[in-house]
């Protein structure tokens, strides 16, 4: 009975904890956006069938690792560096951190996020926590799905047009010698900014630390600064330097964090006084 009794709470306060699921991918089809030199999305029917009542369907598809919502795993800009089959388990998920620089980017769209980028965000959230996955929110989602606007340039396939704001090298720096993160991203198409041609903030994620990289991230708008949990779902894919994901949220909000609180307290002192 008492066991039970645990068992149901516990059961409970993950239903009240779980407001919502926040989806933060874009759709995958025929308006995806890659980078230049990658080919694009292909999805082609295999067959259509009927059996009794059933109505079969398959279809197969082709596209690069990297476009859409996607991750770049370290093998992306290292030699030696993990595939995605070979990435641990643990690093695919962390607490959600946001860092909303709309302001910025919409006055230079060659913004870059600083090491004081940080510093302020901490002074009013507080520590980044380890393990986390932190998200800029350079307001980029709403160029989506538009090419000349998500690169900011006419000239879509040539990449020393583009403008779009990133992550510079200092705050990179800056990030991985002082906290301990799973991943770091955005809602641009790299977080190297659209005129990097060195890519410092790639290669200091993920050769330097092994740091997962989160590209065209979609609906950041639509989570909080701190308070949820990010996971990304990622292919096991053999010998991969990259992925198209399934990333999504899963918010706590004050409330279910108060009424899972009562609800396990009244659960303790319902299954003390059985003993």
């Amino acid at each position: 009975m008492k066991t039970f009794c645990v068992i149901l709470s516990t059961y409970l306060c993950l239903c009240l904890a779980e407001d919502e699921v926040i989806d933060l991918s874009h759709t995958f089809g025929k308006k995806t956006i890659y980078w230049p030199g990658n080919p694009p999305f292909n999805f082609t029917n295999a067959f259509r069938a009927t059996l009794g009542a059933a109505s079969i369907e398959a279809n197969y598809f082709h596209t690069a690792e990297h476009s859409g919502t996607h991750m770049d795993a370290p093998r992306h800009f290292c030699a030696d560096g993990k595939r995605m089959h070979e990435l641990d388990m643990d690093r695919l998920s962390g607490p959600g951190v946001v860092i909303d620089v709309r302001k910025q980017s919409e006055a230079n769209r060659d913004f870059q996020a600083t090491e004081q980028t940080f510093r302020d965000w901490e002074e009013e959230h507080g520590t980044i926590p380890d393990g986390a996955i932190v998200l800029f929110n350079f307001g980029w989602d709403k160029f989506w799905p538009d090419r000349k606007l998500i690169f900011n340039t006419d000239d879509v396939m040539n990449p020393s047009t583009f403008h779009f704001p990133g992550v510079s090298p200092n705050a990179t720096k800056w990030l991985t010698s002082n906290r301990k993160v799973h991943a770091v991203g955005g809602d641009t198409p790299s977080p190297d900014y659209g005129q990097s041609s060195l890519f410092e903030t790639h290669v200091m994620l993920l050769c330097d630390h092994g740091i997962i990289i989160l590209e065209n991230v979609a609906n950041v708008n639509s989570m909080p600064a701190t308070g949820t949990k990010v996971y990304i779902g990622a292919l096991k894919l053999e010998n991969g330097s990259g992925t198209p994901v399934r990333l999504f949220a899963v918010p706590m909000s004050s409330a279910s964090a108060a009424r899972c609180s009562m609800l396990l307290a009244l659960t303790l002192l319902f299954v003390g006084r059985l003993s």
